[in-house]
C-alpha cells in the first residue's frame, strides 16, 4: 500500500480483495443482526398477542363476575351458575398464560446455559400410556384421526429425564395437531438397542399444511415462526420446536424433518437412553394389516382372590381379568361384606377399593390390622389397595400409613394386573399373539346423544376447562384397551348401563339431602368406571365435581364449592344421561 501526497492511498490487488472480503463480512453480520432483531421483534409482537388475548379474557370475565354479583334482580342460584362459568373461563386463560410463560422461561434457561437434565429411572410404557389418551382427545377435538404404534421389543425400563422426554414428545405431537386442519396424525416409536443403551426413534407424521423447503433451515431457531402469514391464526409461542432441538442437544439426541408443502410433514427425534434392565415394552404392536396385540398371559390356576369394590363395572373388569388368569375370584361390594369373607375364607391375595360408602378400604385395613386374631385365616395374605388416587406419593401413603402391602391405580389394564400378581404369586407365564377384535366397533365417539339430549349447560358448571369434544364422547379403542378385549368391553358397558337408573337416583338423593360425602363417593365411582370404558371427557368432568365435593367436605372454599356443586348438577346429570344414550347406540351398532 502506498500513500500519495494528496492523501490518496493506493492499494495492492491483495489488499483490495481483503478489504472487499472484510466489508462483505461486516455487511453479512449486519444483515444477520437485522434479521435477528426482526425475528425478536416479530416474536415480541406475537407474545404480545399470546399474552394480551388471555389477559383480556381474565379481565373481561372478572368484570362480568362483578356485574353479575352486583345485579339485584338475578336469583342467587343463577348468579352462582354464571359466576362458575366465568371462573372456568378465567381458569382456562390462566393455563394458557402459564403455558406461554413456561416456554419463555425454558428457552431463556437453555440459552443462558442454566438448564439441567436430571436423569432418573422410569418406564417408557408408563409415559406412553399417559400421553396417548391426551393426544387422542386433542386430535379428536379438531376432528382428526390419531393413531400410534410402538415397538414392543425395545427395552422399557430406562434412565433419563422423564419430564423432558415427555415435553419433547408432547411438543412435536401437539405441533402436528395444531398445523393439521384435516386428516390424521400418527405417532410411531421404534429404535435400536445396544448392550447398555437404547435409541428411541420417535416419529410423528401428519397430513397438515407442510413446510416450504426454504423455511426448513429456520424451523428450530428461537424466536422464529416460519410462514407466519399462513399460520397467524394458530395459538402458541412458536418456541416449541426450538425447545425440542435444545433439549435433544443436551441429551445427545437429534431431530430431523421431512415435509412437502401442502401435504404434510414427518418429524423424527432420536433419543438415546441408558438401559437399566432387560424388561421390554410388551403392550403395543405396529398397526400393519390386521392389528395384533401381544398379550402376556400369567396363569395362577386354583388360587383364590377376593376383590372388594362398590363399583360394579370395576368388579366385572377385575373378575374377567382374574378368570383369564384361571384364578377363582370372589367379589363383594362393601367393606362389611369384605370383613365377613376375610375372617372366614383364606385368599391368596385381597384387593380393597379405597373409597366405598359406610366403610372405606382404609377402614377395612385398619380393622384387620387392629384385630389380627379375628382375621388370622389370612395371615400373610397381601392386601392391595385399588384406587383412582394416582398422585405422586399416594402409593407410599397407602403402604406406610394405612398398612397395605401393595397398590394399583384404577382403571388398570390386564398387563398391569399381571405385573402386580407375578410379584406376589408364582404362576405360569405365556406370551401369545391375539388378533385385536376392536374392528367393527365403530369410530371413537360414534353415535352421540339423540337430538335434543342435554350436555353441560353454559354457565352452570360444565366440564373442566380445556376439555375437548362432547362430554358424552366415547373413545372405544381406549375402552377396549383398558378392558383387555372387545367381549369384556361390551360386558362392562352393559353393566355400566344396567346401574344407570340406580346411580342417577343416588345422585339425586344426595343432592336433595346435601349429602356431599356420599355424592362424592358416587361421582368418584363414575369417574373410574367412565374412564374404564373410554369416556374420558365425562371422567374428567366427574373429577372436577369430585374435587369440589372433597374441598367442601374439608371445609375449603365452602361458598364457592357449594355453588359449583349445585350449579353444575343439572349439567352433570344431563351429560351422564347423554353418555348412556351414546353407549346404547354403540352397543346397537355392534
Amino acid at each position: 500500500m502506498e500513500s500519495l501526497s494528496d492523501d490518496r492511498v493506493i492499494l495492492t490487488k491483495e489488499e483490495y480483495q481483503k478489504l472487499l472480503d472484510s466489508n462483505e463480512r461486516l455487511a453479512d453480520a449486519e444483515r444477520r443482526a437485522n434479521a435477528a432483531n426482526k425475528a425478536k421483534s416479530d416474536f415480541l409482537s406475537s407474545m404480545s398477542h399470546e399474552i394480551r388475548t388471555p389477559m383480556n379474557t381474565v379481565l373481561g370475565m372478572n368484570e362480568l363476575i362483578r356485574m353479575t354479583l352486583g345485579d339485584p334482580e338475578l336469583p342467587i342460584g343463577e348468579k352462582i351458575g354464571r359466576v362458575v362459568g366465568y371462573a372456568d373461563g378465567i381458569q382456562h386463560s390462566g393455563e394458557m398464560l402459564l403455558y406461554v410463560i413456561n416456554d419463555i422461561l425454558d428457552i431463556s434457561k437453555i440459552e443462558s446455559g442454566k438448564f439441567e437434565i436430571r436423569p432418573a429411572p422410569y418406564h417408557i410404557k408408563k409415559l406412553i400410556d399417559d400421553l396417548i389418551p391426551l393426544f387422542t382427545i386433542n386430535a379428536e377435538g379438531k376432528n382428526l384421526s390419531f393413531t400410534a404404534d410402538v415397538d414392543e421389543d425395545l427395552p422399557g425400563y430406562i434412565e433419563g429425564d422423564e419430564v423432558r422426554i415427555r415435553q419433547i414428545i408432547t411438543n412435536i405431537v401437539n405441533n402436528a395437531v395444531k398445523y393439521t386442519r384435516e386428516g390424521s396424525v400418527h405417532l410411531s416409536i421404534s429404535g435400536r438397542a445396544a448392550e447398555d443403551e437404547v435409541i428411541y426413534d420417535v416419529a410423528v407424521r401428519d397430513t397438515g399444511i407442510g413446510i416450504k423447503q426454504e423455511n426448513l433451515v429456520h424451523l428450530f431457531e428461537s424466536f422464529e415462526r416460519v410462514d407466519s402469514a399462513e399460520t397467524h391464526y394458530i395459538e402458541g409461542t412458536g418456541l416449541g420446536l426450538a425447545i425440542v432441538k435444545n433439549l435433544l442437544d443436551l441429551m445427545g439426541g437429534s431431530v430431523e424433518v421431512q415435509s412437502e408443502y401442502g401435504k404434510g410433514s414427518i418429524f423424527t427425534v432420536h433419543i438415546p437412553q441408558p438401559v437399566l434392565s432387560d424388561e421390554k415394552i410388551r403392550d403395543y404392536m405396529p398397526e400393519v394389516g390386521p392389528r395384533f396385540l401381544k398379550k402376556r398371559r400369567y396363569y395362577i390356576e386354583g388360587r383364590k382372590i377376593l376383590v372388594v369394590d362398590d363399583n360394579m363395572t370395576n368388579l366385572v373388569v377385575a373378575k374377567r381379568f382374574l378368570e383369564q388368569m384361571r384364578a377363582e375370584a370372589d367379589t363383594v361390594s362393601s367393606g362389611k361384606e369384605a370383613l365377613e369373607h376375610i375372617c372366614k375364607y383364606h385368599y391368596d391375595i385381597i384387593f380393597l377399593d379405597h373409597m366405598m360408602p359406610e366403610m372405606s378400604g382404609v377402614k377395612v385395613m385398619k380393622e384387620i390390622r387392629n384385630n389380627p386374631d379375628k382375621y388370622s385365616v389370612n395371615d400373610g395374605t397381601p392386601y392391595i389397595v385399588m384406587t383412582a388416587n394416582a398422585v405422586v406419593g399416594a402409593k407410599e401413603t397407602y403402604i406406610n400409613e394405612h398398612g397395605f402391602d401393595g397398590y394399583i391405580a384404577k382403571p388398570f389394564r390386564f398387563s398391569e394386573l399381571v405385573d402386580l400378581m407375578s410379584t406376589y404369586i408364582e404362576g405360569d407365564e405365556v406370551v401369545e399373539k391375539k388378533p385385536d377384535t376392536s374392528a367393527g366397533m365403530g369410530r371413537p365417539g360414534a353415535g352421540g346423544p339423540p337430538p335434543g339430549a342435554g350436555g353441560p349447560m353454559a354457565g352452570a358448571g360444565g366440564p373442566p376447562p380445556g376439555a375437548r369434544g362432547e362430554v358424552w364422547d366415547v373413545n372405544i379403542e381406549a375402552g377396549i384397551d383398558t378392558c383387555g378385549d372387545k367381549d369384556t368391553f361390551e360386558i362392562v358397558v352393559d353393566t355400566y348401563l344396567e346401574i344407570e337408573q340406580e346411580t342417577a337416583e343416588k345422585l339425586e338423593e344426595c343432592q336433595k339431602n346435601d349429602d356431599w360425602e356420599n355424592y362424592r363417593i358416587q361421582v368418584h365411582a363414575l369417574k373410574s368406571s367412565s374412564k374404564t370404558i373410554g369416556a374420558m371427557n365425562f371422567s374428567g368432568f366427574s373429577m372436577t365435581v369430585e374435587n369440589a365435593a372433597k374441598e367442601l367436605i374439608e371445609g375449603k372454599n365452602i361458598e364457592k364449592n357449594l355453588g359449583y356443586l349445585r350449579g353444575s348438577y343439572r349439567s352433570y346429570k344431563a351429560a351422564y344421561s347423554a353418555l348412556c344414550d351414546n353407549l346404547r347406540k354403540i352397543r346397537e351398532a355392534g
